[in-house]
């Protein structure tokens, strides 16, 4: 009878100790169907404005050879090692492209310093190409920004710091590519911290619901952190290895006290 009484005991304490996860509690938009979400749920890609320390691409292209090769990043170069890509890396991008200065400028070969800072890359673009058809003919400019970088950590496959190259990216890109969240990820306490000039700001949105949809945080900006909580059940898996050594132990000297007590 006793023995009984301790083996049921230890089954309470096991069950106490080990829950089980819903696989709703990891399913992102919850309350959408296959329905047209609302206006209010198609939020406005936002602006972004070039700041000091921004690294900037440019790429001007000309009827002049010698400015194509000054500026044409897709060109190759040689050297000892082969030839290789100008961008084909972050320490090639820092390298070679154009860093805005303290004063809001960038200086290019040719065109000499040019403000940037405060523009949208549109309207930085639009710039450079003013000033290029004073010195070029028939110029042709790009600029794009180099270093929108977002963190993504927490309970995701791969943290890490990923870089994007499209004029937009939303939390839930970031996050695919981090592969993706883990068994552990609490998806409706996502934070997402954002530095801006003057301040921090922090956004909690809830992946499982659709309002998060039409957060300030649902297009993220350049140095943007992201990071997903762990569930509680995460500390209980992680001690369930524990655990289990110590209740089975504990079953052996039960086991072991049961055959010297007859």
């Amino acid at each position: 009878m006793k023995k009984k009484y301790v083996i049921l005991m230890m089954l309470l304490i096991v069950g106490s100790l080990i829950s089980c996860r819903s696989k709703q509690d990891l399913v992102y938009l919850q309350d959408v169907s296959a329905e047209v979400l609302a206006p209010e749920y198609t939020v406005e890609i936002p602006t972004y404005r070039i700041k000091t320390n921004d690294n900037l691409f440019v790429s001007i292209k000309s009827l002049n050879p010698e400015v194509n090769q000054l500026y044409n990043p897709a060109q190759t170069i040689s050297g000892q090692q082969g030839s290789q890509q100008l961008y084909s890396n972050l320490s090639d991008q820092y390298l070679n492209g154009y860093l805005v200065d303290t004063k809001g400028n960038i200086s290019l070969p040719i065109l000499g310093e040019i403000g940037v800072a405060g523009l949208s890359q549109s309207d930085a673009e639009t710039k450079v190409q003013e000033r290029a058809n004073e010195y070029l003919k028939d110029a042709t400019v790009k600029v794009k920004l180099l270093n929108f970088k977002v963190s993504v950590m927490g309970e995701v496959t791969t943290p890490g710091v990923y870089y994007n190259y499209n004029s937009s990216l939303t939390v839930l890109e970031a996050i695919s590519m981090a592969n993706g969240i883990t068994n552990y990820a609490k998806i409706n306490r996502v934070l997402v911290m954002r530095s801006t000039d003057n301040q921090s700001k922090m956004f909690r949105i809830d992946l499982s619901n659709k309002s998060f949809l039409k957060s300030d945080a649902f297009f993220l900006q350049p140095n943007d952190v992201v990071y997903i909580e762990p569930a509680r059940i995460k500390s209980t898996d992680m001690n369930s290895a524990v655990y289990s050594i110590l209740l089975s132990t504990i079953s052996t000297a039960v086991l072991i006290t049961s055959l010297i007590l007859r």
